[in-house]
């Protein structure tokens, strides 16, 4: 059975990571206007929320034998990470000022995680190691990924490469929900819209505190952030399921991974376009321009992903020889947290 909530908070949290795309390529031509602060604000919004959702639902996944783990989860996210990342690599080489080094770059995807689909390989990684340390006490393994993601996110440690920073930093949102998943989706639906409020507010001004009265690189800060922007999403996610007028946004967390791996062509492209062109843009217009790009992609990505399925096989998964049964998995299984 599907969780409406969980829909709700995922699909909220999808037209998030879409909206901060539209900021970073539309800043790149000086349209994003306002929404430049509030996008980078909120890095401690989407992503410890949509990790830890995708880590609610992995339980069941990863009490299976690790054959079928890497059969009908791993196999196919590295497939389609890969695949996408090809398409969207050529892609940009078409468009005009595409960025230099293009095709190498598409040769050390797995080396060098893309920028805009790293979320699939993270994801991967995240559920074998989920499955290495199954067995392991869960205070140990919680207690692990929270100083790695605390030491990661404080910048005390860095890679140097930014999605390789991105992995390590939201790794604890992810084991806290898959070793709390049945408390976590026992909880949740039982929260009112003071318990909403109040984890949101309380977001807001701990966030507001630290980025402009003292500091949110200091260790242990932005975990904690995000452990608030969780509750405030899940939360949200309640609320949301239960307005019939929202549906659309739980639809859209039912179709997590067309949009996040089409959105990225229609954002990228929009620049592109875009860059070099000396064009007088009226006040405001950053303010319409970036929702009326992430909301084009969207709409694209759900057209597209309507004309796909059941007429075009290996585009949005990993494709199987005709009369192939797929694997038996739940409804969840499709999606980007499964």
């Amino acid at each position: 059975m599907r969780e409406a909530w969980i829909d709700s908070a995922r699909g909220l949290a999808i037209i998030l990571v879409v909206l901060f795309h539209a900021v970073i390529n539309l800043d790149l031509v000086g349209l994003a206007g306002p929404w430049s602060r509030l996008a980078y604000t909120l890095d401690t919004f989407r992503m410890p929320l949509f990790f830890f959702l995708s880590g609610l639902l992995a339980p069941s996944l990863l009490a299976r034998p690790l054959r079928e783990v890497l059969r009908t989860r791993c196999l196919n996210l590295i497939y389609l990470y890969v695949l996408w990342c090809l398409l969207l690599g050529i892609f940009r080489e078409l468009l005009p000022h595409s960025p230099p080094g293009g095709f190498a770059a598409i040769a050390r995807v797995l080396v060098e995680p893309n920028v805009y689909l790293w979320f699939l390989y993270t994801l991967c990684l995240f559920t074998l190691v989920g499955w290495l340390t199954r067995r392991l006490p869960a205070w140990l393994v919680v207690g692990t990924a929270l100083i790695v993601s605390a030491v990661f996110a404080a910048g005390l440690v860095s890679t140097g490469d930014i999605p390789w920073d991105k992995t390590f930093r939201y790794w604890f949102f992810f084991v806290l929900a898959a070793r709390a998943a049945p408390a976590v989706r026992s909880i949740v639906p039982r929260m009112r819209a003071t318990h909403v409020i109040g984890a949101g507010v309380t977001y807001v001004l701990v966030l507001g505190f630290f980025l402009y009265v003292s500091d949110d690189r200091i260790i242990f800060v932005r975990p904690m952030l995000g452990l608030l922007a969780v509750a405030a999403g899940c939360g949200l996610g309640v609320m949301i399921a239960r307005v019939p007028a929202l549906g659309f946004v739980r639809h859209l967390g039912t179709r997590t991974l067309p949009i996040y791996v089409v959105h990225a062509f229609p954002i990228t492209a929009a620049a592109a376009l875009l860059t070099g062109r000396e064009v007088d843009w009226p006040p405001g217009t950053g303010l319409v321009a970036v929702p009326l790009l992430a909301l084009a992609a969207i709409l694209l990505a759900l057209v597209l992903d309507r004309l796909v399925i059941g007429r075009v096989r290996g585009i949005f998964d990993l494709p199987r020889p005709l009369g192939a049964s797929a694997p038996q998995t739940n409804a969840h299984s499709a999606q980007l947290s499964r």
